[in-house]
C-alpha cells in the first residue's frame, strides 16, 4: 500500500504544480458594518516606520534599522520576529532560544523577476514565494525566513502572506503535515474539518467558538507525529471570517477588519497546548436536511489527507516529501477519517453541532484501533 500511495502522492503534486497565482485579496468593506476604531487595536505604526527608515538609507546596517523582535509561540514553535504580527500567541518565555527566526530586510524598489513557477519556488531545503503588490519571501532549512516587502507595500498584507502561505511552506520543511482546515479540541481529542475553499470550515470554527469550544487553528492544522503519538499543534490564536460569519457571533471583543476579513481573538477559547488527534473530517455539501457522517476505510483516507494539504504544490521538491507520505499512512492508520455532509444553512449550525457530538458519542466513546481501520 505504501508504494501505491507515493506513486498517487507523485501524480497529485504534479496535477497541482501550476495553480493559479497568489494575487492580493480584494479588499471587503459594507457600508451597513460599523468597523469604526477597530484597526486601531490591530495598529501596524510600528512596522511602517521600519519600512520607512530602511527605504529611506538602504547603506543602513539592518541592525540599525530593525524593529525591536517579538517573541512568539506558534505551532509549538518558538519564534522570533523583526515584524510585528497580531493574532501569533506570545511566547511566555521569549528568553529562550528560537526554533524560527524573521527577519525584514530592505524594501524592494521595484517588482522582481518570475520565480520558477511563476510566483513560487521549491528547492531542497529553501521555499521561494513573490506576492504581486506586496514582496518576497524566503524560507530556508525550516528554520529562518526572510521577507523583502514591495516599497509601499501594505504591513497588514505582508503579515498576511507570512502567517499563510510562508508558515506552511516552513511546516513542510519541517515535517509536519499540514491539513487545510479549522481543528477544535473535544473530550474525544482534536477534531480536524477539511473540505474545498468556501465549504464553510471558518463559519463552522467560529460556531464551535461560539458553543464555548477551545479552538487549535482556523485555517492551517499542523499534524505532529514526531514522538510516535498523533497531535494538533496551537497555531494562531484568532478567526478570521467573512461578514456573515463575524455577525453571527455579536460582536465578539477585540475583533477588527484587516485586508479582506474580520480577526477575531480567540482569548481564552484558543488551546494553547498540543492535543491527540482523534479524526479528520471531509466537510462537503449536500442538499439534503438531514446531515450525514460515515468513516472512511482503505486508501480513501490516504487520498482524501493528501487532496486537503495546506498548498500542496508547495510540497513538491521539498526534502520532506518522504517523510509526509509516511505521515498520512500514519494518520490513515492511528485515527479515523470521516465523511460528512449537511446542507449549509446558517440557521441550522447549531443542529449541525449537535449532529456532530452524537456522532462523536457513537463511533469513538470506545473504538479501537481496528474499528478505526
Amino acid at each position: 500500500m505504501e508504494g501505491f500511495a507515493a506513486e498517487h502522492l507523485k501524480r497529485f503534486l504534479s496535477q497541482r504544480a501550476r495553480p493559479a497565482e497568489i494575487h492580493r485579496p480584494a479588499v471587503f468593506f459594507s457600508r451597513s458594518i460599523s468597523i469604526s476604531g477597530m484597526l486601531e487595536s490591530f495598529s501596524f505604526t510600528a512596522v511602517r516606520a521600519a519600512l520607512r527608515r530602511q527605504a529611506s538609507g538602504a547603506s543602513v546596517p539592518l541592525a540599525e534599522s530593525m524593529m525591536p523582535t517579538h517573541a512568539y509561540r506558534v505551532y509549538g514553535l518558538r519564534v522570533r520576529t523583526e515584524i510585528a504580527c497580531p493574532g501569533l500567541p506570545d511566547d511566555p518565555h521569549p528568553d529562550r532560544a528560537p526554533d524560527v527566526s524573521i527577519r525584514l530586510l530592505p524594501p524592494l524598489a521595484q517588482a522582481a523577476p518570475p520565480l520558477e513557477n511563476g510566483y513560487y519556488e521549491v528547492r531542497p531545503g529553501t521555499f521561494r514565494l513573490a506576492v504581486q503588490g506586496v514582496g518576497r519571501y524566503l524560507v530556508e532549512q525550516g528554520s529562518r525566513i526572510s521577507v523583502e516587502p514591495l516599497a509601499g507595500a501594505a504591513p497588514e498584507e505582508i503579515c498576511l502572506f507570512l502567517m499563510g502561505s510562508v508558515l506552511g511552506a516552513l511546516l513542510y520543511q519541517r515535517g509536519l503535515f499540514p491539513l487545510h482546515g479549522c481543528a477544535v479540541e473535544t473530550r474525544w481529542g482534536a477534531m480536524i474539518f477539511v473540505g474545498p475553499q468556501g465549504v464553510g470550515k471558518s463559519t463552522l470554527a467560529a460556531q464551535f467558538f461560539r458553543r464555548g469550544y477551545r479552538l487549535l487553528s482556523d485555517d492551517v492544522c499542523a499534524v505532529d507525529f514526531s514522538h510516535g503519538a498523533l497531535s494538533v499543534l496551537p497555531a494562531l490564536a484568532h478567526l478570521r471570517l467573512c461578514a456573515d460569519a463575524y455577525l453571527r457571533l455579536d460582536s465578539p471583543s477585540g475583533a477588527a477588519f484587516h485586508v479582506d476579513k474580520f480577526i477575531v481573538p480567540m482569548h481564552d477559547r484558543y488551546c494553547p497546548h498540543p492535543v491527540p488527534l482523534r479524526a479528520v473530517h471531509v466537510l462537503a455539501d449536500s442538499a439534503h436536511a438531514t446531515p450525514s457522517f460515515a468513516l472512511l476505510h482503505g486508501f480513501d483516507r490516504v487520498r482524501q489527507l493528501l487532496h486537503n494539504l495546506y498548498r500542496p504544490q508547495f510540497l513538491q521538491g521539498q526534502q520532506t516529501q518522504s517523510r509526509l507520505m509516511h505521515a498520512a499512512l500514519h494518520i490513515a492508520q492511528d485515527a479515523s477519517v470521516a465523511a460528512v455532509s449537511r446542507r449549509r444553512d446558517p440557521h441550522q449550525l447549531d443542529g449541525f453541532i449537535d449532529f456532530l457530538e452524537a456522532s462523536w458519542s457513537t463511533h469513538f466513546a470506545s473504538s479501537s484501533q481496528a474499528e478505526r481501520k
